[in-house]
């Protein structure tokens, strides 16, 4: 082989590097990528792994060279692991001469296990110091060994993909979240445009399959009218075979969403054929293969409904299965983003089978939206819950009607709805907000409004949606987004403000140490009938006063969970 590293040779490495470049969707990119170190390196294999730096893990993303180790794809170890944990802590290459005999050689995950492994060069990922990657190729020439020009080459072409890896997926992480607010969202409009519990059902598990890239999935209820043998009854199913599944019956306690139901747990497969729970029955009824699995429980959680309408308590009703994931097994991420539409599906039958009225409907799917909006925003988590309860506390105190206080209960609620537009980086920023950062929190009230104004939700609405465009809003004009004052300020924003600011104050955040109660309640006490609505404000303290059980800051909470 020629050594000679040739500026001809660098020019053409990176003339193919940029052409690679051009891919603007991550899988094709990494791909591609890999191909390039395999061909460059003259290599028989390769391996691409992305650093997650949430879990200090590296993540299969593309296995080239044997066809069996594809069942890698997704899989993570972590970062500390193996000769390509090595290089990442070493922040330096690695030639290994003989793969077999290195002792940093991970051979419990039979990467490449088809193939004889003679040598290896791992090049870790690196971006001003931070790590991205780790690609490994394998058995390369012997007379690479001793070619130091051919190894600067691989290199260079590491430098000059790195930043494209690291932007390509920063993009391709953006369009996730986007495709999955956009789901929120939508779903929210949706639950006030029908009561069919078969159409909801069917447009979260719809949007499940999708943002998950998996062939199908499937919502099962505990069906217990006929005790003494209660059964698990399949109401949704999408995928090719899905109208085949839907009402099908499983024996409670059988196959995997049996177990989940009765357990509580969660329950990931790549290979459903290596586990004796496995319910092939439903396999052969549908004719629709199982081979991978995510399987989930319903938590229809805990409903409080408004003043004499009861309560509903939280218990597992059934299970959510996603199957077959499409280029690798499912991920940390689709457990996570699977629970999310699961909780929505489980309050959904919840509401269904207890309710008929659309009222309930929406305040149970409108908890389970406003605490995944309030999950992003880590440094306020359960800040919606805790307004809804300040401002119930308030009205009620008010004496104002049952039906008043429902609409501040989903007004509440709701009011911060707009952050789902709100950029992550803002959201969760440890310190104070530039005068260009505060700009973008401050619109969460003209965002929020404008979700909830759609045609379908106005009308249903109307009383509500003045508390998410108002809640910031004061009485001397010197509040936001449009400086109004005095009654302009509809009396659901006057409520849901001092709600807000108890919140605010009493709850702990990363520049700044939680207020009591008592100090909170002076604050707006000193500021009542001038920013604040007097008799809001004053129910507020009545109610602390007389220990309403709705009135417990954040950290009063926290104690009582322990």
């Amino acid at each position: 082989m020629d050594h000679d590293l040739t500026i001809h040779r660098v020019l053409n490495v990176i003339q193919r590097a940029t052409q690679t470049a051009s891919q603007t969707h991550l899988t094709a990119l990494l791909d591609r990528t890999l191909d390039l170190f395999v061909e460059e390196a003259h290599a028989e294999a390769g391996t691409l792994y992305l650093y997650d730096p949430e879990h200090d893990a590296l993540v299969f993303h593309v296995v080239k060279g044997d066809a069996a180790s594809q069942r890698l794809l997704g899989m993570r170890i972590p970062a500390s692991r193996g000769v390509a944990g090595a290089a990442l802590r070493a922040r330096e290459p690695i030639f290994v001469h003989n793969v077999a005999e290195d002792p940093r050689w991970d051979r419990s995950i039979g990467e490449l296990a088809s193939l004889q492994l003679r040598t290896m060069y791992c090049l870790p990922l690196i971006i001003d110091d931070r790590p991205v990657g780790v690609v490994q190729v394998f058995n390369l020439p012997a007379d690479a060994i001793d070619a130091d020009e051919e190894l600067i080459l691989l290199r260079i072409l590491g430098n000059v993909m790195v930043n494209v890896i690291d932007k390509t997926r920063l993009l391709d992480e953006t369009h996730r979240r986007e495709r999955r607010q956009r789901a929120l969202a939508d779903i929210a409009a949706r639950l006030t445009t029908t009561l069919d519990r078969q159409q909801l059902l069917t447009l979260i598990m719809d949007y499940a399959r999708d943002l998950l890239n998996c062939e199908a999935t499937s919502v099962w209820e505990i069906d217990d009218e006929d005790e003494p043998n209660p059964v698990l009854r399949s109401h949704v199913a999408t995928g090719s075979r899905g109208e085949k599944v839907t009402g099908v019956t499983v024996p409670f306690g059988q196959g995997i969403i049996g177990h989940v139901v009765a357990t509580g747990a969660i329950i990931r497969l790549d290979d459903v054929r290596n586990d004796a729970r496995h319910y092939q029955g439903v396999d052969q009824q549908s004719g629709f293969e199982t081979r991978s699995i995510l399987c989930v429980p319903l938590h229809a959680p805990s409903i409080e409904l408004g003043a004499e309408r009861g309560r509903v308590e939280a218990r597992i009703i059934g299970g959510a299965q996603a199957l077959n994931k499409i280029g690798g097994p499912f991920t940390d991420d689709d457990v996570a983003l699977f629970e999310a539409f699961a909780n929505l599906a489980a309050t959904v039958l919840q509401l269904s089978r207890l309710y008929a009225d659309t009222q309930n409907l929406l305040l149970g799917m409108i908890k389970a939206l406003v605490e995944a909006v309030d999950a992003r925003d880590r440094n306020n988590q359960r800040h919606s819950r805790r307004v809804s309860d300040f401002s119930v506390a308030i009205a009620e105190e008010l004496g104002l009607s049952d039906e008043q206080i429902f609409h501040v209960r989903l007004g509440s609620l709701l009011h911060d709805i707009g952050k789902i537009g709100v950029p992550d980086a803002i959201l969760d920023k440890p310190g104070r907000l530039t005068d260009e950062e505060l700009v973008e929190m401050r619109s969460h009230t003209t965002k929020g409004y404008e979700i909830m104004s759609q045609e379908e939700l106005k009308r249903l609405l109307r009383v509500e949606l003045p508390a998410l465009l108002q809640h910031h809003e004061r009485l001397d004009g010197n509040g936001y987004p449009h400086g109004i004052s005095g009654d302009r300020i509809s009396w659901i924003a006057r409520i849901v403000a001092v709600a807000d600011v108890f919140d605010a104050l009493t709850s702990t955040r990363p520049y700044k140490e939680p207020w009591s109660a008592e100090r909170a309640i002076a604050y707006l006490t000193e500021r009542k009938g001038v920013e604040f609505d007097a008799a809001c404000v004053e129910a507020l303290a009545r109610a602390r006063a007389k220990g309403h059980p709705l009135v417990k800051t954040q950290v009063e909470r926290a104690m009582e969970r322990g």
